[in-house]
């Protein structure tokens, strides 16, 4: 048993509900030690001696007590499930702080216990955007990506004992581990897309419609149109979801040879955030002739996703329209299914099937390429001790 302080934090969103959980944290036999018990269970045991991992039924309260259940999960974590809603969680914790025990947020209390995997993992699922991404959230918080690391972790563990100089036995260990780094690797992007969304910026000389388009998408007047170039001077965002992947739609300044001083801090920033883009849209206004902007920017950018704008209005590119080009119109929205269509087959071209391992952090990444990226015997036994170290931490 150790002498932790004891925190309390509510895991549940606030808000009715029909459970509410509150995890305690720190040297439970604090509790056992009041006068009157907070918690009575209907084994008679106090807290700190329920058995782990095993529910136990009992009342909490001095006065007009309530049925809760009650979970010790090891010697320092408890968790109370009592019934949902805002008042009856408040009544605990009050009963909690009064017994000397601090409210802290549910972050707080897992980054006091050191860096985890089940800490990552939470806070990866309470940061997730759509269903469809808390889905596979929840699958890796379930243990699956525990399992993977573990089994990493074991198979270097159980093979024979490494040689002091290289031999065939170092090379297979080697050869074997960097598989599983790789199939772990492969989904690290979009691992870490869960969390983060997929950044998709619009580009294109002024007035090709940029705005309105990025109004079109995100079904509602996020950015200014107005029929005038220059008119959009900094960068307009706006988060929406195609498929259930969550995107973030960028609205930036039309590109071309700027003298004013403020179009060309905003080119400036516009081509910024081009080059950081998961996925770059570059529009052309059917009802315009072709540029030498229009072509700079083909030459540019030539994995763009090209959209031929304003399909509505004759065509004035005729065949010197790109072969790829999808005829869109935020007018009519003529080629509005077809284009969310093809950015979400740009920005996830593969879904891994339920049950596949996925890194969601960047720590976690990062230790993951570090073992792969290991120069020579000596970075790989020391790759490998930091992947001990890692595991040992989630567990």
């Amino acid at each position: 048993m150790t002498n932790d302080p004891l925190t309390a934090a509510v895991l549940t969103p606030v808000g009715r509900g029909a459970v509410a959980t509150i995890r305690v944290r720190g040297d439970l036999s604090q509790l056992d030690d009041i006068a009157v018990p907070l918690f009575r269970a209907a084994n008679g045991r106090p807290l700190s001696q329920q058995e782990l991992r095993r529910i136990a039924f009992g009342r909490w309260g001095r006065e007009d007590a309530e049925e809760i259940v009650v979970s010790r999960l090891s010697d320092e974590t408890l968790e109370l499930h009592c019934h949902g809603g805002d008042a009856a969680v408040q009544r605990i914790l009050n009963d909690l702080q009064r017994a000397g025990c601090t409210a802290v947020s549910w972050q707080s209390q897992m980054a006091a216990c050191g860096p985890s995997l089940d800490a990552e993992c939470l806070d990866a699922l309470s940061r997730a955007n759509t269903w469809r991404t808390a889905e596979i959230l929840l699958e890796q918080s379930n243990g699956l990506l525990l399992a993977a690391f573990q089994n990493l972790a074991q198979h270097v563990s159980l093979s024979p004992p490494l040689p002091l100089s290289p031999s065939s036995q170092l090379i297979d260990v080697r050869a074997k581990t960097l598989s599983r780094l790789n199939a772990l690797l492969a989904w690290s992007d979009f691992g870490l897309h869960l969390t983060r969304p997929w950044s998709v910026v619009l580009t294109g000389r002024p007035n090709v419609g940029k705005s309105s388009l990025i109004n079109r998408l995100l079904g509602y007047e996020r950015a200014i149109v107005f029929d005038q170039p220059g008119t959009t001077r900094d960068v307009v965002t706006g988060e929406t979801a195609f498929d259930g992947w969550p995107v973030l739609l960028a609205d930036t300044a039309g590109l071309r040879d700027a003298t004013e001083e403020l179009e060309a801090a905003g080119i400036a920033l516009a081509r910024e955030r081009l080059a950081g883009a998961d996925l770059r849209v570059v529009l052309i206004d059917l009802g315009e002739p072709p540029s030498t902007d229009d072509r700079r920017l083909f030459s540019e950018w030539p994995d763009a996703l090209v959209v031929a704008h304003k399909c509505d209005r004759p065509d004035r590119w005729l065949d010197q329209r790109p072969a790829d080009a999808l005829r869109v119109s935020s007018q009519t929205g003529e080629g509005i299914d077809e284009l969310q269509r093809r950015l979400v087959e740009r920005l996830v071209p593969r879904v891994p099937p339920p049950g596949t391992a996925i890194p969601i952090s960047v720590r976690q990444v990062e230790v993951l390429r570090a073992a792969l990226l290991a120069g020579d015997e000596a970075d790989f036994r020391a790759s490998v001790d930091s992947l001990f170290n890692f595991v040992g931490s989630a567990l």
